[in-house]
């Protein structure tokens, strides 16, 4: 994740770099986008870049971050609403992100989808040694329901919210190219929640 050094930046500064990154990361898929582009979009040196950000991923890792309140209100209000419910408030979450993400991070969550390196991305952005994210993780946990897991472990349940975002993106990636498939994209979503839940081998 960023350094000590990028948070202290003035918030009109981080902005300015935040849009620079979205906008490159928008107009190619992410293992093509540039820093060069972003470093002069933004109006910052290539040694200052280095010394806010390990790499392109880390500004991506930052990009989520900035967006964590909102997605966090989205995730506890959807499992309030079904009662801690994990499969449903996935469900609702999923409606929920279609309907109020801006289209830019839409642009941007397709061309994750559509990244040859999407395992990897994935990976850097959940890195145990991100205390940022494992709050999130752990504010995620606390709002499920976990009666009837058989591993009630918060590692165990960061796996599985690992699977069903990413599961997540490839809808919201499939919606960004074919919102008129919206009820067939909610069945399948649907549906591989359930394999998840169930398993697949006879019990």
């Amino acid at each position: 994740m960023p350094t000590e050094r990028f948070y202290n930046l003035p918030a009109g500064k981080k902005k300015t770099i935040r849009e620079a990154a979205m906008e490159e990361f928008i107009r190619v898929p992410l293992e093509k986008a540039s820093i060069n582009k972003i470093i002069k979009t933004a109006g910052i040196s290539r040694g200052s870049f280095y010394t806010y950000f390990e790499d392109k991923y880390d500004v991506l890792g930052y990009i989520f971050e900035d967006a964590a309140e909102h997605f966090l209100n989205g995730w506890v209000g959807s499992a309030q609403r079904h009662n801690g419910d994990l499969w449903r408030t996935a469900e609702a979450f999923m409606d929920y992100s279609i309907s109020n993400t801006e289209e830019n991070v839409l642009k941007l969550v397709k061309n994750i989808v559509d990244s040859d390196k999407m395992f990897a991305i994935t990976h850097c952005l959940c890195k145990d040694s991100g205390t940022g994210q494992y709050a999130m993780q752990e504010v995620m946990f606390n709002s499920i329901d976990k009666s009837d897991f058989k591993d009630q472990s918060i590692e165990t349940f960061g796996k599985l919210i690992s699977m069903i975002f990413f599961e997540l993106a490839h809808c919201m990636g499939w919606y960004y190219h074919h919102p008129e498939d919206m009820e067939k994209i909610k069945k399948i979503f649907h549906e591989k929640l359930e394999i998840l839940q169930y398993g697949i081998c006879k019990q």
